[in-house]
């Protein structure tokens, strides 16, 4: 009997180890470039043995999707094969969707709590927190060898904008890396402080205001709801300090910082720049919709550049919003959509972090903290990518699905 149990512990183990081995590194890679053939074999591993689960206990696993969160994910899947049938260009418009919508963020959604079916909450919550945070080190070893590489070529660090497609990566991280501020041991702060400085350099050499106040906001909604005062100041004394000497010390090396940081309309959002001409754009067809794609954009502003003298940009660069994004491809039932979704995985994050104790409630507290950094803060300066959703409604389903059944 004992051996019976054993070796299903065992197996269970090897399992386990499998299931959360894969989520993490799907979590790890999600934002890297250059590394598609890989994402495809993490992404194949886990569609595979997803397919192992559903085959053996399909209806058990019907029960985990049961609930508003998935709801108001085929609701937006609806809603965006609207803006496909009404699309200027179906073709081109079914061919993103298929992409971003059917495979990057249904289907990996609903992959990622079959595999974590049987894990706990505490192990569904560490798969999550402790992947985003150990994939700060690749993070850093790349975008530390694209400095270098600059350096080489005379190329000075916070001098050009070739580091801004890091904001999304970091935007996920930043919030993880607070969680080692609980750990009250000399070590955890020393780890805690070299990751700080290094993290710190890298949001600066973005050079975006929106992924600044994107990590920024949820850090100070991090801080009061943990009651805590000490990071904050002590943040603000160093940051301050370091601003000062750069200042003092070399004016022209950091003249590109300082005006991005006081600029308030970068690549000219309002009037005539990117959110106001999609404006524009919008009133012209705001029930209907334009069709889903950012390449659909692209060419109605292009053919329409010449009606609107007012318009900055003669090329468009897109409206540089994401709420905008979607009302353009799918008129008010995309506009509706798209808040619907993001309102839903907010309301349950709160919820579960108000009923959750520990690990899981860090859990909780971190995909609220991403969903308002990345999708609000961010979405309101830049046309985020709805896929970034993905590993954060994931691990809500599958945090929900264990609490159901607790």
């Amino acid at each position: 009997m004992n051996s019976f149990a054993s070796t299903g512990h065992k197996e269970y183990c090897w399992q386990s180890i499998w299931n959360r081995g894969l989520v993490s590194l799907f979590i790890i890679i999600n934002f890297f470039d250059n590394i598609t053939r890989y994402k495809h074999l993490v992404a194949g591993l886990m569609f595979f043995t997803a397919l192992y689960y559903v085959a053996k206990k399909r209806t058990a696993l019907l029960h985990f999707f049961k609930n508003n969160l998935t709801y108001s994910l085929l609701c937006f899947v609806a809603v965006c094969a609207y803006a496909v049938a009404i699309s200027v260009d179906p073709a081109y418009s079914f061919s993103k969707f298929a992409n971003t919508v059917l495979e990057k963020l249904l289907l990996m959604t609903l992959i990622i709590p079959i595999l974590l079916h049987a894990e706990s909450k505490e192990n569904i919550s560490k798969t999550l927190i402790y992947s985003l945070i150990i994939g700060i080190l690749p993070l850093a070893i790349v975008d530390g060898w694209q400095y270098y590489h600059e350096y080489q070529q005379g190329i000075m660090p916070l001098t050009n904008f070739d580091h801004k497609y890091r904001s999304d990566i970091l935007i996920f991280m930043a919030p993880a890396f607070l969680f080692l501020w609980n750990i009250k041991t000399a070590r955890a702060k020393v780890l805690f402080f070299v990751i700080a400085c290094v993290m710190g350099f890298m949001i600066a050499g973005t050079l975006q205001r929106g992924t600044w106040l994107s990590i920024l906001i949820p850090a100070l909604i991090w801080c009061v709801l943990k009651k805590e005062w000490k990071l904050p100041l002590i943040a603000a004394v160093l940051l301050g300090g370091v601003l000062v000497a750069g200042y003092v010390k070399d004016q022209d090396a950091f003249k590109l910082l300082f005006h991005k940081m006081q600029q308030t309309s970068s690549s000219y959002r309002y009037g005539g720049g990117t959110q106001g001409s999609a404006l524009d754009l919008i009133m012209e067809n705001p029930v209907k919709g334009y069709g889903y794609g950012e390449d659909i954009f692209y060419r109605v502003y292009n053919s329409r550049v010449h009606d609107y003298p007012q318009w900055f940009f003669k090329h468009s660069i897109g409206p540089h919003n994401l709420t905008l994004s979607m009302w353009y491809a799918g008129g008010l039932l995309g506009l509706f959509a798209v808040w619907y979704l993001l309102i839903s995985l907010l309301t349950e994050a709160v919820k579960g972090y108000r009923a959750s104790q520990g690990l899981v409630k860090e859990a909780w507290l971190l995909i609220g903290l991403i969903l308002v950094g990345n999708l609000f803060v961010r979405g309101a300066f830049e046309t985020v990518s709805i896929e970034n959703l993905t590993m954060l409604l994931g691990i809500a389903l599958a945090l929900k699905a264990r609490s159901q059944q607790n």
